[in-house]
Order: C-alpha cells, then structure tokens, then sequence
C-alpha cells in the first residue's frame, strides 16, 4: 500500500502537466504599419480528446498583449478558450540572432588566448635561447683569452642557434597576425550586436485552452502586434529627355528590430495609423470673464483645456497598375524581364500593399526595399528660369497623377536618361493636381539677367511729394538645343503692406502674356513660352515704388 501510495506522489506532477502541448510556431505573415507590425505565427499538432493546453513558448515580451487574436481549424469538433499569458525567465539570450553571434565571439576569444599562450610559450623559449647565446658569448671569450678556441665547434653552435632563433620569430609573426585576423573578427561581431542587441533573456509564453471532441491534428494561428517596425514609401522616378516621358514608381523601404529576423514570410504594408486612436477626445466648458487690471488674479482667469483632435489622413494606393502580362510568340527573341506588383487593397481611408512573393527582412534595421506599383502619369517637360535667385536654368516635369487615389508622402530618386541626379521629398500629391519634379540644370539654356535701370528719386510738386524708386530689367534666353523647348519664367514684384505705398507696373517696359499671381502668391508673375532651336527671347520687367517723401521703406 505505501509502494502504491509512492507511487501516486510520483505520478502527480506528470498528469498534472499531461494537458499541457508545447507548440513553436513559425512566422508566417506580417503587416507592417508607419510604427509596428502585426505578425502571425502558424504551428500544427496533435491533440488528444479532451481539454489541454496549448503552449506557444519562446515569443519576444515587446508583444503588445492587448492584440494577441488566435484562430484555429481541425477535422474534429474543436472549442478554443481564452487567451492568457506570462513572462519566463530564462538563463540564456532570447534573441537566437544575438545568441549566435555571442558564440561566435566567446569562440574567437577562446582562440585568441590559447594563442596568447602560445605566444607566451614563444618569448620563454626565445628568452632562453637568449640566454644560451650571451653564455656562449661570454665562454668564447675566456676560450679566445687562453686560446683554446675550437672554432668548428662554436660555428656549428652558432648556426644551430641562429636557426631556432629565425624559426621562433616566424612562428611569433605568425600567431601575432592570427590575433590581428581575431581581432577584425571580433570587432566586426561587435558591429554586428550593436545592431540585434536586446540583452533580453526573457520570453513570453501564451496559452490557450483548448477542447477537442477526439483526438485530430489542429492547425493554428497567433496574431500580435509588436513594436520595433515601420515602413515608409520611396519613389523612383525616371525621365527620358528624347521622349519626355516619366516613370514613377512606388517602393516600400522596410526596416524592423524586433528580436529576430523575418525569413521567407507574406509581407503587407498597410497605410492605417493605428497608434492615432479611435476615439475623439472631449471637450470642456469653455468659460470667459471680464478681466481688470486693478484686481490680483489668484489663478486663472480662463481655463480652456483644449485637446489635438486625432486626425486620420486619408492615404490610399494607386488604383491604375500597370499590368505586365506574357504573350506566346512565335520568335524566341530575348524579352524584356517584367517585374511583379504589389495587391492592392484600398478600403477608402487606408491602403494595404499585398507584396508578392515571400520577402527576409533582417532584424538589424536594415532598409529592405520592396517594390509596390508603378503609377500612371500625365507629364509636361518644362524648363523652369527664376533669374532674380540665379541664371541657371532648371529641367522640370510638371506631372498629374492618373486614377483616384494621391501620392503619398516620401523621398523620390531622381533619375534623368538613366543617371542619378539627386533625390527630394515631395508632399501628398492628389490625383487631377499637378505638380513639379526637378530634374536638375539644362545647360543646353542659356540665360542672361541684366538691370537696366535702377534709379531713387523724388516726384510731385510741394505738396505731397514722394520719394519713388523705378527698376527696369532684362532676361535673355536662348535655347541651344536641336528641338523646342517650353519656357516658364517667374519673378516677383514689390507688394505694399501700407496704404501710402503705391506700386505700378510699367507696360512699356515690361514684355506682355504674363499672369499675375501665379498659385495665389501675391505679385508673382509668370511668362509661359516655348522657343524653337537657337531662338532668343527678352523678358523684361519693369515697376515704379512710391512712397511719402522722408520715410524710411523696408524690404528693398
């Protein structure tokens, strides 16, 4: 009876752990937002009939619990409980990445101080040949003092120890590099952690309950959130000169640190905000009150708390996709290589970017760029001529965007007949609004600005006499290239802020088919034009200020 009864204690912790499945699951998914990712791991088992636990071991303790979503499917009858969760402490690194390269450098410096050894070894051995030589020294000159000197003996002696000495001092070189060798290797490994390190040895475990009516294999599914991820659109864009065409194209630049990397895995880029809320805030009373000089305030006369409204942009993808679609020929002509782009998801307020295939994205924050879409424009090549900042001439497509969705946010590549020629940023771009794309100077335009006039002087008569300044200029532009090319020419005039300040232009020296306050800026003038090969065109400008006479005038 005591045997039985031993036994029974043993017993006890097996069955009460029996419940209990332990399940790694792989990453299979993840969506990516401006701040953090929602992953998906998906495991497959056996479970028994009845109820047990399902264990999910090793997942990384920045998991934003709140999120944690499972789902599961099974031939059997299954019923899926709650989720719950808690740290685990454990003795080694959590990060497999930073426990790998931990190995790796404790391994180096393992070899590099059975090298040191060795070295140390080498010295004693080249101190005592030392010592061996500074004997003989000392032994020859007594034998040479009472010649008795066998110099055979003694040439043989030294040649064996100049020999060991040369085979020493080869063998210390060579460990001395192995160390140097080490040395760039450990270095290079601490690089390496400076980006994957954690120094967490913590895990979180997540449970589940689970009830199968028999025993069958279920497959699951975890989603969570995790911060250390975002992504943000970058652009290509890409102008012929010949044709005047531009190519603009929409990538993902995708960067994480979450702990470990992402391997072969379904990659989404969403445009949803989710760390702005849902929620607008609440406003408070806002009260007034008269206010006296004479009274001491002891607190606030006015207390408006006033909240930052969450605002949700609406960011949205290209809905025109280029399609690239095989055709069967009857030639075996090369092909041009098309490149596969991304699903687009819109659902009216965000965007989701469905990358085709499975993408790595390391966990070093490494940049990972993924291709999205090429977008659909109209475009105007144009040269743009602003000759009060300077005379050089600038190379500009002005670009529409087709469809029904904008042009998000983010830095852009320019490229102009295949070279690089600078990069920008440009701001979210609606479709049917045009805008201006820089691609660097034109030097085939030639442009020359000149001040004809500038003279201050007085005018009226005695009464209200007034001080005046006229300016006449003159731009000169000639287009040195084989084929027509559009003209934009911008210069600002003079804009009174104080009535007694009267501005006029002067028509007779002011070239005419200008439009006065381009793009609602005041006094911006604007001469659009296009000028066959080796054509030269004037623009002038001219404008008379005037204001009362004594008074000082800011902004000349």
């Amino acid at each position: 009876m005591r045997f039985f009864l031993f036994l029974t204690v043993l017993l006890l912790p097996v069955l009460a752990h029996a419940d209990e499945i332990k399940v790694t699951g792989t990453l299979k998914a993840a969506t990516v937002y401006n701040d953090r990712a929602t992953l998906t791991l998906e495991a497959q088992t056996v479970v028994p009939t009845g109820k047990h636990v399902v264990m999910f071991e090793g997942l990384p303790t920045g998991i934003y619990t709140d999120s944690l979503r499972v789902k599961g499917s099974s031939q059997a009858k299954a019923v899926l409980g709650a989720l719950s969760h808690k740290i685990v402490n454990n003795v080694e690194l959590t990060s497999a990445r930073e426990a790998e390269l931990n190995a790796k450098k404790e391994k180096l410096e393992d070899q590099k101080e059975i090298i040191e050894a060795e070295i140390t070894a080498i010295n004693a051995k080249k101190n005592f040949l030392k010592s061996l030589e500074a004997k003989a020294i000392e032994t020859t000159n007594d034998e040479i003092a009472k010649f008795e000197l066998n110099s055979t003996t003694w040439l043989e002696a030294a040649n064996t120890l100049q020999t060991g000495m040369d085979e020493i001092l080869k063998t210390e070189l060579t460990k001395q590099n192995q160390i140097k060798d080490i040395n760039e290797q450990i270095a290079k490994i601490n690089r390496d952690l400076a980006q994957v390190r954690t120094g967490s040895k913590q895990t979180l475990t997540v449970s589940l309950p689970v009830e199968m009516s028999r025993g069958e294999n279920l497959s699951l599914s975890l989603e969570y959130q995790i911060g250390g991820a975002y992504w943000r659109p970058v652009y290509d864009a890409r102008l012929s000169t010949e044709t005047g065409e531009l190519e603009l194209v929409q990538y993902g630049a995708v960067s994480q640190r979450t702990g470990e990397d992402w391997s072969d895995i379904a990659l989404t880029l969403s445009t949803a905000r989710p760390n702005r809320g849902a929620t607008a805030p609440n406003l408070g009373t806002h009260w007034v009150n008269l206010w006296s000089p004479m009274k001491k305030s002891r607190g606030f006369v006015s207390g408006m708390a006033q909240n930052e409204m969450a605002m949700d942009s609406v960011a949205a993808a290209p809905q025109a996709l280029m399609r690239a679609e095989l055709a069967e020929e009857d030639t075996y002509a090369p092909k041009e290589a098309r490149q596969q782009v991304a699903k687009i998801n819109t659902g009216g307020f965000t965007a989701e970017f469905e990358i085709p295939g499975l993408i790595s994205v390391p966990a070093d924050g490494t940049e990972t760029k993924v291709l999205i879409a090429p977008f659909e424009t109209e475009s105007k090549m144009e040269v743009h001529i602003k000759p009060q900042i300077d005379t050089k001439a600038y190379l500009v497509t002005n670009t529409t965007i087709k469809g029904e969705a904008p042009l998000l946010p983010g830095q852009v590549s320019l490229f102009r007949d295949g070279s690089f020629v600078g990069q920008t940023q440009v701001p979210l771009l609606k479709p049917s609004k045009d805008y201006d794309l820089s691609f660097g100077i034109d030097d085939q335009i030639e442009v020359t600005q000149k001040t004809l006039t500038d003279e201050r002087g007085e005018a009226g008569m005695f009464v209200g006499k007034t001080d005046q300044l006229v300016r006449h200029t003159i731009t000169e532009i000639q287009n040195l290239r084989n084929r027509d090319v559009s003209i934009v020419v911008e210069q600002n005039t003079p804009v009174p802020q104080n009535e007694k300040i009267t501005f006029e232009m002067d028509p007779q020296n002011t070239t005419s088919g200008y439009t006065e306050d381009t793009e609602n800026v005041k006094g911006l003038l604007k001469w659009a034009f296009t000028l066959k090969p080796k054509e030269e065109k004037d623009i002038k400008l001219g404008w008379t200020l005037s204001w009362p006479q004594g008074q000082n005038i800011s902004g000349i």
